[in-house]
């Protein structure tokens, strides 16, 4: 049934006013005055007090799912219970509303770890029974902290495929990583037996602790004729290609790995390229551009297209990664506590290098991790660049990062590049638009095509109907595609 455009714009006001993670923010005044302690956008207890804020309560959300059980009073709690006991109250406790919380509950975990010390497999099928999440990570942890590191390998190697027992693996590696690599290679050499050899390793390799790729060379080299499997199986951690780029540093300069595995890394010149990118920001910028020479796009490249195309990839990954795990700017900014440019400033002397480097990506960057809280304060980062350059950024954003938007703010956020667009935006437009369209004509109806009726002239409008029209052709809706085809 055809919805009107005050239905859809109805539908977005209660998504948005429902969902903490939107953009906007319509806090009363009283309450914007604490956004001054979020000055450096440091992630901490100082920020704003908003007993009736969704963002608050989902903060302390996110506080409580990272909460750690204390270890010492789940052992002692879980000593009290006898195993008949321990599985009643599990199970009573799991199906509590609140079940594994967050936060985590020492008395459950402490009653699901005496249930495990009588009977392993039950416990785990039954934590299993229905899916994972934060809360019962914990206490799997718990459960496998009581093991020895050859406890857990049998524990692995016993129960079938799946992506719990691939989770108990990454949590053997991180125990592995601990030991001595003689050790440690005595203990994968058991792991390398059987069909599912390869899942289990790449399991460990996953969940061997960051920072220690040189303990793990030393112990693949103490495995002997397994090193080159061992040291394949840490490269192939793509899931997490930073880690992954730890061992290819930590390789330099070494003259003891094996030549089989020298030669398949020599085969591989895509894979160290991808990796490159990743690389932890200590290592040289000039050593990562040089890398990433590897990849096939930028094989034949000058040295200054090398250099255009690689900084263009790194500051993505680097500026992204600081967005998702270092000081909070997305919150600072979306509270006025910090302006795009303040924030620019402090990812500069993050990144040094890459600042010295290329204004214009690290700057092009932090606009794109801004622009999806406030497209027009954070277009103050970019408004003075020709409009060539300004006009990609833009595009950029709104075709990767803005699509799950409604369509009057991304409408908003896409006009901020007028046109004319180049021989280079005019694609990258039109493939923006189709996919928003695509999107939106699924989420919205009927509305979203109320909606496009009423745009006013220009580019975005142009380009907004043509795609759809397209698009309703190869859905067989002559009727639409024959309206939007004409401009």
């Amino acid at each position: 049934m055809k919805r009107s455009l005050i239905l859809l714009v109805s539908h977005l006001a209660v998504l948005g006013a429902g969902a903490w993670y939107v953009r906007a923010d319509h806090r009363p005044a009283e309450e914007l005055q604490h956004a001054a302690a979020t000055k450096t956008g440091e992630r901490s207890g100082s920020r704003p007090t908003l007993e009736s804020s969704a963002k608050r309560l989902a903060d302390e959300a996110v506080a409580s799912v990272k909460k750690e059980l204390d270890g010492a009073v789940v052992r002692a709690a879980a000593g009290k219970l006898t195993p008949a006991e321990a599985e009643k109250l599990a199970r009573a406790l799991a199906a509590d509303e609140k079940g594994f919380g967050p936060p985590p509950r020492e008395e459950l975990a402490a009653a699901f770890l005496a249930w495990f010390r009588q009977d392993r497999m039950a416990t785990l099928d039954f934590l299993f029974e229905k899916g994972m999440e934060p809360g019962k990570d914990a206490v799997l942890k718990q459960l496998l902290a009581e093991l020895s590191p050859q406890e857990h390998l049998k524990l692995v190697i016993d129960r079938p495929s799946s992506i719990y027992t691939f989770r108990i693996a990454q949590l053997l590696g991180t125990k592995l990583g601990e030991l001595e690599p003689a050790e440690a290679a005595a203990l994968m050499a058991e792991a390398q037996q059987g069909e599912r050899s390869r899942e289990i390793l790449r399991g460990i390799a996953q969940g061997w602790p960051e920072g220690k790729a040189d303990r793990y060379i030393d112990m693949a080299l103490a495995s002997g004729g397994n090193a080159t499997a061992l040291l394949q199986s840490f490269l192939g951690n793509l899931q997490s290609p930073r880690r992954a780029c730890e061992l290819l540093v930590a390789i330099k300069g070494r003259n003891d790995l094996p030549e089989d595995f020298m030669r398949k890394l020599e085969e591989q010149k895509e894979m160290v390229g991808h990796l490159y990118r990743y690389a932890d920001p200590s290592v040289p910028l000039d050593e990562r551009v040089e890398q990433m020479r590897n990849l096939a796009w930028l094989r034949d490249a000058t040295p200054e297209k090398l250099r255009e195309g690689a900084l263009k990839q790194i500051s993505t990954v680097d500026i992204n990664e600081l967005m998702k795990s270092g000081p909070d700017y997305r919150y600072a900014f979306r509270h006025g506590a910090m302006s795009a440019e303040e924030i620019l400033e402090a990812v500069r002397k993050t990144f040094p290098e890459l600042a010295a480097a290329s204004d214009y990506e690290t700057r092009v960057r932090v606009y794109n991790e801004l622009a999806s809280e406030d497209a027009g304060a954070a277009f103050a980062l970019i408004s003075h660049l020709p409009p060539e350059e300004r006009n990609l950024a833009v595009i950029h954003q709104a075709r990767w990062s803005f699509r799950d938007n409604s369509p009057e703010t991304y409408y908003s956020m896409i006009s901020l590049a007028p046109g004319p667009d180049s021989s280079e935006a005019a694609p990258q437009r039109e493939d923006a638009w189709n996919n928003y369209g695509a999107m939106a004509y699924r989420e919205y109806g009927d509305a979203y095509v109320e909606w496009l009726r009423t745009l006013p002239p220009g580019i975005n409008r142009d380009v907004a109907r043509s795609t759809f029209a397209k698009s309703m052709a190869t859905q067989g809706k002559k009727d639409l595609a024959d309206e939007f085809s004409s401009r």
